[in-house]
C-alpha cells in the first residue's frame, strides 16, 4: 500500500515503523509493533479466514513459529531528499542546487545523520551525487543490525562501494546486494548493504561514487534471528 501523503500514517495516529494490522469491516483485530510477531499474525489471518467462511479447512497448511530474536533499538529511518532529510553539514542541504559540500570533521562522526563530502544536489525526495570526483562520500554513524538503502539510478546500472568503520565490507558485515565491498544498482528498488550476526556501532561510508546515483532513504534492522 502506498501511502505517500501519510494519510493512513497519521489515520492511525502511528508513530512507529514497520507496524502491523489486520483490520476486517472496518474493525481492528491486531496491532503488533515492530519486527517478529510472524506466529501471532498467522494464528489472527486465520482465525479471521474462519470467521468468515466456518467451512474453510487450514488444517493442511503448517504454521511456522517466530525465530527466535533479540531485538534492540537501531538508527531511525534517515531520509535523503530536502522535504525530509538534513544533514551535518554546514548549511545543511542546498535545495535543488548543484553544491559542493565539506566534511565539517573529517573521521570524526558523533551526530547522528548524513556527513557529505563533495558535489551534491538534493531534490525533494533524493539526494545524487553530481560530481566527477572519485574521493567524493557520504558518510552515515549507524547502530544497527542491517542497513537498507532505496536507490535508483539517472545514468543506467551504477556501482560504488561500501565501507564500514573505514575497512572494505567482508564476509561477517556485507550485506545481500554487496559483491565483495561493491553495490552495483540495476533498478529503483531497496538495496540491503550491510547485515551483521550482531548489533554493531560504527560509521558507514559510500565511497567511489559516479555521478548520477541517486538515494532515497536508509532503513536498519535491529533484530538478530529476523531472516
Amino acid at each position: 500500500m502506498l501511502d505517500n501523503h501519510f494519510k493512513i500514517w497519521h489515520a492511525y495516529a502511528n508513530a512507529y515503523w514497520p507496524r502491523k494490522y489486520i483490520v476486517l469491516n472496518g474493525k481492528i483485530y491486531f496491532d503488533h509493533i515492530g519486527e517478529g510477531g510472524y506466529h501471532e499474525t498467522e494464528l489472527m489471518i486465520r482465525q479471521l479466514l474462519n470467521h468468515v467462511n466456518p467451512e474453510l479447512d487450514l488444517s493442511s497448511i503448517p504454521v511456522d513459529g517466530d525465530p527466535q530474536a533479540i531485538c534492540s533499538m537501531p538508527t531511525p529511518e534517515t531520509y535523503c531528499g530536502y522535504s525530509r532529510g538534513y544533514t551535518n553539514n554546514p548549511g545543511d542541504l542546498r535545495a535543488m542546487e548543484d553544491f559542493t559540500y565539506e566534511d565539517p570533521q573529517p573521521g570524526r562522526y558523533d551526530k547522528p545523520g548524513i556527513y557529505l563530502q563533495g558535489r551534491w544536489r538534493a531534490d525533494r525526495q533524493y539526494l545524487e551525487h553530481s560530481g566527477m570526483n572519485p574521493e567524493d562520500y557520504l558518510v552515515l554513524p549507524i547502530e544497527a543490525v542491517s542497513v537498507n538503502l532505496v536507490m535508483t539510478s539517472a545514468n543506467g546500472p551504477l556501482s560504488f562501494d561500501v565501507n564500514f568503520n573505514d575497512e572494505p565490507l567482508n564476509d561477517a558485515n556485507r550485506g545481500n546486494d554487496v559483491s565483495g565491498s561493491t553495490a552495483t544498482i540495476v533498478e529503483p528498488r531497496m538495496y540491503n548493504l550491510f547485515r551483521a550476526d550482531e548489533f554493531v556501532t560504527g560509521t558507514l561510508k559510500l565511497t567511489n561514487l559516479p555521478p548520477g546515483i541517486r538515494l532515497y532513504a536508509f532503513s536498519f534492522g535491529g533484530c538478530i534471528g529476523i531472516p
